[in-house]
């Protein structure tokens, strides 16, 4: 019999059974609608990956690897190495669309045919992507390799190019240098310097046939771009070299006649060297003449002019030959020779020598002449004006037949004359020294104090000083003063007293002290002072 405890237990197992039922159904609506999230996560992943790889290849089919150079190439390869890691991220996406497939596989999911097709699918594609990829690494690597020799042949070029077209250019600019030689060693020079030149052509024709095989290589594998070391080509390089043969010859025309016009020019040096040699020796010897004829012993004035008039004839005579010198002299002027190593004379030297020589001659007989003229006229012998003469002569070294007042000084001084100090000539401005012997003296001598006296002026003094009864006692009064009151004089008191050049024309004219009281060495000054105006027989 049914009971009411048995109705309620029918009745809570009826509910249960129906809750139970509700669950499972509601389980049921959950898992559809979790494998339709996954589908659709699914559906999404590969929607996003296949355009990934769609355009991942389009990528590397478009990519223009053939026409890259090396710096483009080099970054390629970066980027493709940058692209494993985007690769990785790509991978995990398809091994969670691996791993949502086999999920909804397992759970029955209605559509896990189609799940798991698009999941092959997919897993081809990714396939392909590797093979492509794999592709596109091979072929920037080959195109690397090509380029990185290309590069490195085109290196090559540039260091093989640049230092030939260096030598180009500067065996150019030497072949095209104008050159001026003053000698036939300068030109022998020029012509061994070329005949090196040429001797080195065939080495540098190697290199330039080198570079040309260099860039033919170079053309063979690179079919596009410039050579970055250098914008040299060998179509230049080759005008260059044609160009230089065709100056070798020009430069050898040059140089030829660079030296057969030194040549005669050497023979105008010779020839001016052989006349300026002998003229110039011939001056020395009528110099020497000249001396002779003055400085001879045995000579008296007469016989010194008749001598000199000759010298002069004969040196007058000789200007047909220095007439011809001159006119060697021009031709060597409009040749613009400036050196003669055969001769050390030149023109200006020549001309002084024969203006010296005629002048000299001339000036020499004229003072003859003027010696014989005071001579007679001053009444003074001959040997007197020889003594005159040798002073004042000693006296002029510059031989100039003049002395200036210091010279002049030093004459009186040597001759025994009391004249001024040598501060005088260098203070004579002050008005105490205005009346001075000395500057009487010049006043004499030179009036318009010029600073030179003239040898006529010197005898003009010397014969009015020699007419005078006291000039021997005023001599040996002055050297009496010097030897402190001795009748001798030692060389020592002239060298202390009286300036170098005036003690030893004194001491040289001097003869020896022969008195009772003499010294070694000892002088005689009274008859050096008598015999300068012909009062002894010393």
């Amino acid at each position: 019999m049914v009971t009411t405890r048995t109705v309620c237990q029918d009745r809570e197992c009826a509910a249960l059974s129906y809750l139970q039922y509700i669950q499972r159904f509601l389980e049921g609506i959950r898992r559809l609608q979790r494998l339709e999230h996954l589908f659709a996560r699914f559906s999404q992943k590969c929607d996003s990956l296949a355009a990934w790889i769609t355009e991942t290849k389009a990528f590397f089919k478009k990519d223009n690897i053939a026409e890259a150079d090396l710096n483009e190439l080099l970054g390629k390869i970066k980027s493709d190495d940058a692209f494993d890691t985007d690769m990785g991220i790509h991978r995990e996406r398809l091994d969670q669309i691996a791993n949502l497939a086999q999920d909804m596989v397992q759970q029955g999911f209605s559509k896990a045919a189609e799940v798991a097709a698009r999941s092959q699918a997919m897993n081809g594609l990714w396939e392909n992507l590797l093979v492509a990829r794999t592709k596109h690494r091979e072929d920037l690597e080959t195109a690397r390799e090509t380029q990185e020799k290309i590069d490195t042949m085109r290196l090559e070029f540039a260091k093989k190019a640049n230092p030939f077209n260096n030598w180009l250019e500067g065996a150019r600019e030497d072949l095209l240098d104008t050159f001026v030689c003053h000698s036939i060693e300068e030109v022998n020079s020029l012509v061994t310097a070329h005949e090196e030149f040429k001797a080195c052509l065939p080495e540098f024709h190697q290199i330039f046939l080198d570079i040309q095989q260099l860039q033919q290589e170079i053309d063979v594998i690179a079919t596009f771009g410039s050579n970055p070391y250098t914008n040299l080509e060998v179509d230049s390089l080759g005008t260059k070299w044609n160009e230089l043969l065709q100056l070798i010859p020009q430069r050898d025309q040059l140089l030829q006649d660079a030296l057969v016009k030194e040549k005669k020019k050497d023979e105008l040096r010779k020839t001016f060297a052989n006349h300026a040699n002998w003229f110039a020796n011939w001056t020395t010897e009528e110099q020497r003449k000249i001396s002779e004829s003055t400085m001879g012993p045995d000579l008296s004035l007469n016989e010194q002019l008749a001598y000199l008039a000759e010298l002069l004839d004969e040196v007058e005579g000789y200007k047909p030959q220095y007439e011809e010198l001159e006119n060697l002299n021009k031709l060597i002027q409009n040749e613009v020779i400036f050196n003669n190593p055969y001769c050390k004379h030149t023109m200006e030297s020549l001309n002084v020598s024969w203006e010296e020589l005629h002048n000299s001659v001339a000036r020499q007989k004229n003072a003859v002449e003027n010696q014989i003229l005071v001579r007679d006229s001053k009444g003074i012998n001959e040997e007197q004006v020889k003594e005159m003469k040798s002073a004042f002569d000693h006296f002029d070294k510059n031989d100039d037949g003049r002395l200036d007042h210091f010279e002049f000084r030093a004459c009186l001084v040597s001759l025994g004359y009391n004249v001024d100090t040598e501060e005088h000539l260098v203070n004579h401005n002050s008005d105490a020294d205005r009346h001075s012997d000395f500057e009487r003296v010049l006043q004499m001598v030179d009036p318009d104090m010029t600073g030179q006296v003239t040898f006529n002026a010197f005898m003009d003094f010397m014969t009015q000083e020699a007419s005078d009864m006291d000039t021997a006692e005023q001599i040996i009064a002055s050297f009496r003063v010097l030897a402190g009151d001795k009748r001798y004089i030692t060389p020592e008191e002239i060298r202390r007293e009286l300036p170098a050049h005036q003690a030893e024309y004194c001491i040289a004219r001097m003869s020896p002290y022969e008195g009772h009281d003499a010294v070694p060495g000892s002088l005689d000054y009274m008859s050096f002072a008598t015999a300068l105006y012909g009062q002894s027989d010393l």
